[in-house]
């Protein structure tokens, strides 16, 4: 289940929420880790983080931002049990309703190079990526990259359908005959049925990349909505694939609301499961 604030405290050796206290120089990260790390968010906002990452959200996404302003931020570090062999955990988030959302960092952000993931709404991309990488709902100390709950650019960059949906392709990693030529139809475009077949390289090849999957941490199977976005869509559209069921894709008629409110649904603490059949269409 999602983390408390209370999960948070324990699973982490120092919580800090006064930034100037917090000690990265002396921490122990690699290189990369470094230059990815939360903290840079905390020297970028100019010590008011809210404008610099709430504050977007209000035109975008506003039932999102009415409780993300009610949150609380936190620089969080577990101490390496082992420093030579591996470095310091460390996690950027807010804490709303209860629940807690680790925030990702990049330095290459939509912010700088508005190109930058053509077929993602524009409402998302002026929101939950306008200056993160990606957000998600803490279950543990790290997170899974190839997949979370909430909007990311990670999980779009490195998970494609095959990698969300069991049994989509088979032994050689190849889409298996009845998907591909489901997908084909439906989106009347050649489907990139392999990654690893040089054939299925070439750019006229769609492929359906995930932007959430509601699904919680280690849970792979027929649950939950899966969330896409089409590598040839201009028109930013967002598919829906109902307990990873591919034959009941659907569209989303309006994909920056549908998700606001599911946000909000989790942000709120909620109990049940946010229903996005109510905000689809055939296609």
């Amino acid at each position: 289940m999602f983390f408390s604030k209370q999960d948070l405290y324990r699973q982490f050796t120092h919580i800090y929420t006064t930034f100037k206290d917090i000690p990265f120089e002396s921490l122990n990260l690699h290189d990369i880790d470094r230059e990815v790390n939360g903290y840079h968010f905390i020297q970028e906002s100019n010590g008011n983080l809210f404008n610099y990452l709430i504050e977007p959200f209000k035109s975008w996404q506003p039932k999102t931002y009415s409780y993300l302003t009610n949150g609380e931020f936190f620089y969080a570090v577990k101490n390496s049990p082992y420093p030579g062999l591996m470095g310091d955990i460390t996690q950027l988030g807010i804490i709303v309703g209860g629940r807690v959302c680790y925030i990702q960092y990049t330095p290459y952000t939509y912010e700088k190079k508005t190109s930058r993931y053509p077929t993602i709404p524009l409402e998302i991309l002026n929101s939950w990526l306008y200056r993160a990488e990606g957000w998600d709902m803490a279950e543990s100390t790290v997170i899974d990259i190839h997949r979370g709950v909430l909007p990311s650019a990670v999980t779009y960059s490195v998970s494609p359908i095959d990698s969300i949906i069991g049994g989509f392709t088979d032994k050689t990693d190849k889409a298996l005959p009845q998907y591909t030529e489901f997908l084909e139809s439906k989106f009347n475009h050649p489907f990139r049925q392999s990654y690893h077949i040089k054939e299925f390289m070439e750019d006229k090849y769609f492929e359906l990349r995930c932007l959430l999957d509601t699904r919680l941490d280690g849970d792979w199977g027929k649950n939950g909505f899966q969330l896409f976005v089409s590598s040839h869509n201009t028109e930013r559209n967002v598919y829906v694939v109902p307990r990873t069921d591919v034959m009941q894709i659907k569209k989303l008629s309006h994909p920056a609301e549908a998700i606001d409110s599911y946000a909000a649904h989790l942000l709120s603490g909620k109990e049940g499961e946010f229903d996005f059949l109510q905000y689809t269409e055939d296609f």
